[in-house]
């Protein structure tokens, strides 16, 4: 079982808050999510980033960073990158499961977070949500 995160933290940033109260309560389901698309990786990922927001004081680069790769491997972004799964050989689950619905379900949620720290933060003006346009060939 996970253990539950700090939702109450000295920091005066409100990301790290947002971020933590959100792996409280979805937490479980991320790591369920992300273990079905990558295997034990995907669940690691997911462990590193809720170990590394149970110890930080404010939301750094590399933590918004992990949260939009996390995005990506749940939207299943077909950018593959060399730290990236190759979703090519994987055998998915069907389209119209329960489990690929509460996983879509879990890919809008982590989009809302995104837009909300993004929202409390000027300096980082939705750079987290950029992701490269991809040219149709």
């Amino acid at each position: 079982m996970l253990r539950t995160l700090p939702t109450k933290t000295l920091s005066t940033e409100p990301q790290i808050a947002i971020v933590r109260t959100f792996f409280t309560e979805h937490g479980t389901a991320l790591c369920n999510a992300a273990g079905l698309i990558a295997d034990e990786a995907g669940t690691a990922r997911v462990l590193r980033l809720m170990s590394m927001l149970r110890e930080a004081p404010r939301l750094d680069r590399t933590m918004r960073r992990r949260l939009v790769d996390l995005h990506r491997l749940l939207s299943l972004d077909p950018v593959i990158e060399a730290n990236e799964p190759d979703f090519s050989t994987r055998a998915f689950l069907y389209p119209a499961s329960q489990e690929v619905e509460n996983l879509c379900l879990l890919t809008d949620r982590l989009y809302d977070l995104l837009i909300a720290i993004s929202d409390l933060d000027g300096k980082w003006e939705k750079q987290a949500l950029y992701l490269p346009l991809q040219k149709a060939a």
